[in-house]
Formats: structure tokens, C-alpha cells, sequence
């Protein structure tokens, strides 16, 4: 989960357990949404891949991030061991090696033209962050831990669901008092970012890489 029932409960004033089973399924359910819309999972865990590489590129991209380490490479069965682990690279789990990675390619017709990688490329690596339950390695500002402007929007959100709920208001986008205008979400996955939990999440929103 991306933030702590502690903290949850503490924002909202509740001293007993009559709402922890509630407020634990929003976070679940919070926590899932904002991975989706980030679009990475982000629980620290150890990773193992089967990848390939057509034209020798220098970066590999796997598949979780960031990067924090890596345990083994093999290509076509031979250990690598001259690659390594750039930050600005590893921030989007991109692997650099000098010499470029390559494997083997299947072909097609008489010209031989390259039709994808063979999955040659095995790499066991550890990347994503710790999160706020893990008390012995989370800290607010370790390198390695959630980055708190993540688990600030999950409480928010989390807070903002409860009280709606309280209210009988689920799926509540916006309320006025005059003349009294109510809008409602239009789909069952509403987030319901606003633009401030937008802007604070937008450093760590994964668009792909070029």
C-alpha cells in the first residue's frame, strides 16, 4: 500500500479500529489506481527477464524501475558483467553497456532481414521503492523509499473517498452551493486527481521511452 492506515487515521481525528477494514480496502484500492495511472508498479522486489536486442543499443530496458541493482546478466548463455547502472538511465529501468547489446535475430527470406530478437538476454535485477509499511527500510526522505509526494496523494485521495462515502457522495467530482450543483464522476475507474495531485505526480508518470 502507498501509505499508512497510522497516517491515514491520524489526518482524520479516528483514535479506535471501527473504521481500519474500511479505510484499509480504500488504500488498496488508491494504491492500485495511482500505480495504473503512473503506470509501473512500485513495491521494492527482485526481478528476473527474458529479453531481447536487435541493433545493438547501448541501453536495455527492463521491465520494473527504478533500477537499484543488478544481480546477473547472460547473453546466449555467456555472463556480461561489463554494463552498468547509471542513474538518469536506471531512474526508467535502462541498463547501459558500452559495447551495446545484442543477441540473436531471426530472419526471413533470402535477404535475410531481421524480424525481431530471439529471448536470449537473461537478467535478474531488484528495482521499484520501499514503501511506507516497511518500517525497517522506508524513511520519508531515503532514496530509495516512495517518494513522499506519491504517498501524500494517496492520503489525500483516501481522505477525500471517506468522507465522500460518509456523505453518501461516492463518485463526487465537484460540488456548488448556490442553486446547488453536484457533478459525478462517468466511469467506475475515477481517480479523482485533482490538478495539484496531477502536478505532483507528473514527475513520476512513465510515458515510455523513445
Amino acid at each position: 500500500m502507498l501509505c499508512k492506515l497510522s497516517d491515514v487515521k491520524a489526518m482524520l481525528g479516528i483514535t479506535d479500529e471501527s473504521s481500519d477494514a474500511k479505510l484499509t480496502m480504500m488504500i488498496k484500492a488508491v494504491s492500485s489506481q495511482i500505480q495504473s495511472y503512473l503506470g509501473y508498479r512500485l513495491a521494492m522486489s527482485d526481478y528476473s527477464e527474458e529479453l531481447h536486442s536487435v541493433n545493438n543499443n547501448q541501453l536495455l530496458q527492463l521491465n520494473a524501475f527504478p533500477l537499484r541493482s543488478v544481480a546477473s546478466v547472460t547473453a546466449n548463455g555467456v555472463e556480461i558483467d561489463d554494463f552498468k547502472i547509471i542513474p538518469e538511465y536506471a531512474r526508467w529501468g535502462r541498463l547501459y553497456r558500452g559495447n551495446g547489446w545484442s543477441g540473436a535475430v531471426y530472419t526471413r527470406s533470402f535477404t535475410h532481414d531481421v524480424v525481431s530478437g530471439a529471448w536470449t538476454i537473461d537478467v535478474s535485477y531488484r528495482a521499484g521503492y520501499y514503501l511506507p509499511n516497511d518500517t525497517e527500510n522506508y524513511t520519508e526522505d531515503g532514496e530509495e523509499s516512495l517518494p513522499y509526494d506519491i504517498v501524500s496523494v494517496c492520503m489525500q485521495l483516501v481522505i477525500q473517498r471517506y468522507q465522500y462515502d460518509a456523505m453518501g457522495a461516492v463518485g463526487l467530482k465537484s460540488h456548488t452551493e448556490g442553486h446547488i450543483s453536484d457533478t459525478f464522476g462517468d466511469g467506475a475507474n475515477e481517480i479523482g486527481l485533482t490538478e495539484s495531485m496531477r502536478r505532483a505526480l507528473s514527475p513520476y508518470v512513465y510515458y515510455g521511452v523513445a
